[in-house]
């Protein structure tokens, strides 16, 4: 959600070689690859998406609520017995005494599957699992989530967007990265550090916004969260995916040289929003929400890559578009999470918007999965 609020303001084997082609023309991919029928591709894993039934899984409430705004920025982890969990952002409205409706949150809800056949997702509890924090703390807002298990195993850490207030250029006031700990195997107890883990100097290329991050651990041992950002840099505006890297994930370290991945001028990833990112089959990989420019359609592209900093683009991308005109998603799908299943296929969520809602400002976003398989 963050990510486009600021941008409105402001492979195993040979896939890598058979798929990737960073001089690749995307209007010709466009034309030659149509979304969710691509059959011709011999290497499908994190190219070819379907959706699962169901779709989208959670929504905003009906009625007054502290969710009525939708659901968006979704992370996703398996708990033990294979069931699936999710966290994700909304907002929620209330009546204020004179009649005038007012926006509570942004604020962290939590979802469910009940087996690990299909994931129905409930949303339980029925109320925020990170809800404000205090006035006046540097994360008092919290979103765009991601959440791993955590050094115990028994447990879990989430990153996350964190800032001061709802104000200023970007909306976004004293935006930095943070790192929360939940010893609570339901993932609805979580305790907020005192102090972010990395925020940009104010003049630095990431310097208006950090927003998106998502964290691996290399096979070298070392952790990697990317993430995305706005900013001048010597004066010239600047935006793409930065990398932090950490041995411990308590101390993490900008990578001299970002951003790893910036868009391209006319492409359709042109803005890179917030990404996913794995190591899997002896690659990295990385899912990035893209868009021409601002209220173009979001959609969500692969990289990949032999030592997490240097990329290539699939040249079938976008490997997930807007959905068929009519459905919950024909508007833009972003902010995805990709996880491994025990079968060796791919899961991902993502939120969605309809032309219908956007034009009617009725929901930020419904959250949908989405299924790759080898």
């Amino acid at each position: 959600m963050a990510a486009v609020i600021a941008a409105a303001v402001l492979v195993a084997g040979g896939i890598a070689a058979r798929c990737f082609n960073a001089n690749s023309s995307s209007s010709k991919i466009e034309a030659e690859v149509p979304n969710r029928n691509r059959a011709h591709i011999k290497n499908p894993l994190g190219i070819i998406w379907e959706p699962l039934a169901g779709d989208p899984l959670v929504t905003g409430s009906s009625g007054l609520s502290w969710r009525t705004a939708g659901a968006t920025d979704p992370t996703i982890q398996r708990r033990a017995d294979g069931s699936l969990t999710m966290w994700f952002t909304t907002m929620g409205i209330r009546k204020r005494a004179n009649g005038a409706f007012a926006a509570d949150g942004p604020w962290t809800g939590r979802a469910a599957a009940n087996n690990a056949v299909f994931p129905h997702l409930i949303v339980e509890p029925e109320k925020p699992v990170v809800p404000l924090g205090d006035v006046g703390a540097w994360d008092r807002y919290v979103e765009t989530p991601t959440v791993r298990v955590n050094a115990s195993g028994h447990g879990w850490t989430m990153w996350y967007l964190g800032y001061t207030e709802r104000s200023g250029p970007t909306g976004f006031l004293r935006p930095a990265l943070g790192q929360m700990e939940s010893e609570n195997i339901e993932g609805t107890i979580w305790r907020r550090p005192s102090a972010p883990i990395y925020r940009p100097e104010a003049k630095a290329w990431d310097g208006t916004l950090v927003s998106g991050p998502t964290v691996l651990r290399g096979p070298d041992g070392i952790w990697r969260l990317y993430y995305c950002a706005w900013g001048i840099g010597g004066a010239v505006p600047r935006q793409g995916i930065g990398l932090l890297t950490s041995k411990d994930r308590v101390k993490w370290t900008p990578y001299p040289h970002n951003p790893i991945l910036e868009g391209k001028a006319g492409a359709w990833d042109e803005e890179l929003l917030e990404p996913a990112a794995i190591y899997y089959k002896g690659k990295y990989w990385l899912w990035y929400s893209g868009t021409p420019h601002i209220n173009k359609r979001l959609q969500i592209g692969l990289a990949m890559s032999d030592d997490g900093i240097h990329w290539s683009r699939c040249a079938h991308n976008p490997v997930l578009r807007p959905g068929p005109p009519g459905t919950w998603d024909d508007h833009g799908v972003l902010a995805p999470d990709v996880i491994v299943d025990k079968d060796g296929s791919l899961l991902m969520a993502a939120y969605g918007s309809s032309n219908e809602d956007v034009a009617k400002n009725r929901s930020s976003g419904s959250i949908g999965l989405w299924k790759s398989r080898p």
